[in-house]
């Protein structure tokens, strides 16, 4: 009787450590499932399986909060706060896991996580004796160590200790890992921040040499759009020199290529950017290739000086039919050339000063517009506007060769109201006539030719209809084929493998996570600050 009580105790207590276990091995799998979901960008996912995990992990450490997994489910709370936002309840967990704990390795962690905590309640100077001792304790080269420089270089930072600050997180950026890669794209963010252009050269170097980096490209765009906006295209196109012997994916590559090409036609290094943009233009793809061809178009159209330039213009940009921007260029392109048949076809020399001021306004073709302007003053020399498109043309090139031509012109007509105007006097009644009339009568050229160019694009608006389909149905049938990939390697069957696969061409990646919870189990990364996922006696 008594061995049959002893085995029935015995048995109790194996199921409730058992169902104490699986509490905390659940928690477990929810973190990691939040990290991944974190890692992805997918926010809101992460956010709900964080908060699912401290809930396993709570009354993991409610049925037996001085037992052997104690430690386990307090860290993992912890962490679960701190990855949520919540510095306050990390803090608070970290701190009582630091009195209970006699792990070394979880109270190192703690200690890192705990001064990582206290720097975002904005207590810096208390925040580094933590991070001092988990950094003495950690492994050099290890997550843990990482995470810590790079909190410890964020409070030396918030205490103006630059100088170690930046030994921090230069020495945090060199870790391959994911705490590596967040510290690197920092690195790149403060040297910007802070006016250090070699640091912030060195920065983006790093940056490129990591493959898995182009996931921060976004940011990366950002950054370079940030330091030529405080440093000039001239200083900062030198961060984008490494990107030709980066490892990142074509795509990403490509895409910050054609940034480079812009910033050194920015800095006036015209024969360095063009070919550069041309190589995108020829081996890049969608989007990427289509804005290099609109970025040599505009070049091209910046300096042209004849009208005969603009079929070169428009051949660079059909291809690209795709990108608005293309499609806004060939549009004015086409008005251009209709109001320039006007004065010929319907004996109205006025077409040409709206085909200027089209050059000039939307097209950004400043020598053809000149160019037009000067030959509407030339074809009716006597009108009361022709003093304005001298005015117009003058403005476009105050200091050229033929400035001083067009200054002796313009003496010649003294008492013209636009004159007047300009040169400070009084213009009267005969000025405002003037330009009431001139307004009227541009606007009517315009919506003719806008008209006109409309209907000569009728096939090109079919092809770019044609063109959108084609694209829709090869997105569809790539989006097909990755789907059944993924089918195929996991080697999902049934029912569930034809709701994994409408999810998957959907891009439901949340109902993708829930079909898939039990295969990926075995592909969810260790935790990212611990060399395990279970501490060894739990094993």
């Amino acid at each position: 009787m008594r061995r049959a009580v002893a085995i029935a105790v015995a048995a109790a207590l194996g199921l409730s450590a058992c169902a104490y276990f699986n509490a905390l091995y659940n928690a477990k799998r929810l973190f990691a499932e939040a990290e991944t979901a974190a890692a992805r960008g997918q926010t809101g996912a992460a956010d709900a399986s964080y908060t699912r995990a401290i809930e396993k992990a709570a009354k993991s450490l409610r049925k037996d909060p001085d037992g052997r997994w104690a430690d386990d489910a307090l860290y993992l709370i912890g962490r679960a706060h701190f990855a949520r936002g919540d510095a306050a309840a990390a803090r608070a967990a970290l701190e009582r896991l630091l009195r209970e704990t006699s792990d070394r390795e979880i109270a190192t962690g703690a200690r890192a996580y705990l001064g990582a905590a206290i720097v975002r309640l904005g207590q810096p100077g208390e925040a580094l004796i933590h991070l001092d001792s988990a950094i003495d304790q950690a492994g050099r080269g290890s997550d843990l160590a990482a995470f810590a420089r790079l909190w410890r270089a964020r409070a030396r930072f918030a205490l103006g200790d630059e100088e170690a600050a930046w030994e921090d997180i230069e020495l945090a950026a060199r870790h391959k890992s994911v705490m590596g890669r967040e510290a690197r794209l920092e690195w790149a963010a403060k040297a910007v921040q802070l006016d250090q252009p070699e640091r912030a050269v060195a920065a983006f170097a790093a940056l490129f040499a990591d493959r898995d980096a182009h996931r921060y490209a976004d940011s990366v765009h950002a950054l370079a759009a940030r330091a030529r906006a405080r440093w000039g295209a001239e200083r900062s196109r030198a961060l984008l020199d490494a990107v030709d012997e980066s490892s990142w994916p074509a795509a990403a590559r490509d895409a910050l290529r054609l940034r480079r090409a812009e910033l050194l036609a920015a800095a006036g290094d015209t024969a360095a950017a063009v070919p550069l943009a041309r190589s995108v233009a020829e081996r890049a793809a969608g989007s990427t290739a289509d804005r290099a061809r609109v970025l040599l178009a505009r070049w091209a159209l910046a300096r042209a000086q004849d009208v005969g330039e603009m079929d070169a213009v428009r051949g660079l940009l059909l291809p690209a039919i795709a990108d608005l921007d293309a499609r806004r260029l060939l549009h004015a392109l086409r008005v251009l050339a209709v109001l320039l048949e006007y004065p010929a076809e319907i004996g109205e020399p006025l077409a040409l000063f709206a085909a200027a001021e089209l050059a000039r306004d939307e097209l950004a073709a400043p020598l053809i517009a000149r160019s037009l302007f000067v030959s509407y003053a030339d074809l009716v020399p006597s009108s009361v506007w022709a003093p304005k498109a001298l005015l117009a043309a003058l403005a476009l090139a105050p200091a050229d060769d033929q400035a001083e031509e067009l200054r002796r012109r313009l003496d010649r007509h003294v008492s013209n109201a636009y004159l007047v105007a300009a040169w400070g006097g009084e213009p009267g009644p005969s000025y405002e006539s003037a330009e009431d009339s001139l307004s009227k009568a541009l606007t009517t050229l315009r919506k003719r030719a806008n008209t006109d160019a409309e209907r000569r694009d009728a096939l090109l608006v079919q092809a770019v209809n044609a063109l959108d389909s084609l694209r829709a149905a090869a997105r569809a049938d790539t989006v097909r084929a990755a789907c059944q990939l993924v089918l195929d390697s996991l080697r999902v069957a049934g029912i569930r493998a034809d709701s994994l696969r409408a999810a998957c061409e959907r891009g439901d990646s949340l109902r993708m996570d829930s079909l898939l919870v039990i295969d990926t189990l075995l592909l969810l990364r260790p935790d990212s600050l611990r060399g395990d996922t279970l501490r060894p006696d739990t094993l």
